[in-house]
């Protein structure tokens, strides 16, 4: 049970911030937020490993809910120039996951973890856990909603993304030449 013997690191968890002039500035993602801080903050207070455990797996699902819209709202803002036709092609350039690694490698890296324990416990065959990286689940709760707070706001780094071909049209790029 070594996995489960830390204690989270405290999130400030805002909101509503003041905008410009009378604007006030509500977070996005509020209800993955809520449900996920919530889980984050009785995690210590936890009777036993099974309670630990299951406080874990919302963690998990309601972090990797609220990073994934966070990023299609990212995806939502970028400009195509020029349009990309090809779905797969665009999925390759801008998805969600290639926004996620370019803008944010470290949520990328800690987003495994989430991935990890949510797939390990919804399997029935699997049984133990001394392969989980519990804390990993909390430091990507962590990194999105306190290090990463401005997200929730609309405020996202700049990068760029390069077309990048998906395989369909790399092969017919080939066969062209």
């Amino acid at each position: 049970m070594d996995n489960l013997a830390f204690s989270p690191r405290h999130i400030e968890a805002i909101g509503l911030r003041a905008g410009e002039g009378a604007a006030v500035l509500v977070a996005m993602a509020i209800i993955q937020r809520t449900t996920a801080l919530r889980a984050y903050n009785a995690f210590s207070s936890s009777r036993d490993w099974m309670e630990k455990l299951s406080h874990a797996y919302v963690v998990a699902l309601a972090t990797r809910s609220a990073d994934t819209y966070l990023m299609r709202q990212i995806q939502n803002c970028i400009v195509e120039v020029p349009v990309i036709p090809c779905a797969k092609c665009r999925e390759a350039t801008l998805g969600t996951n290639v926004i996620r690694s370019r803008l944010f490698p470290e949520l990328a890296a800690l987003r495994k973890q989430a991935n990890a324990l949510i797939h390990y416990l919804d399997n029935p065959r699997h049984r133990g856990m001394a392969e989980l990286n519990v804390q990993g689940v909390f430091d990507y709760c962590y990194h999105l909603f306190h290090e990463n707070a401005d997200l929730l706001f609309g405020r996202s780094p700049e990068g760029s993304f390069p077309y990048t071909k998906c395989k369909e049209c790399r092969a017919k790029n080939v066969e062209s030449q």
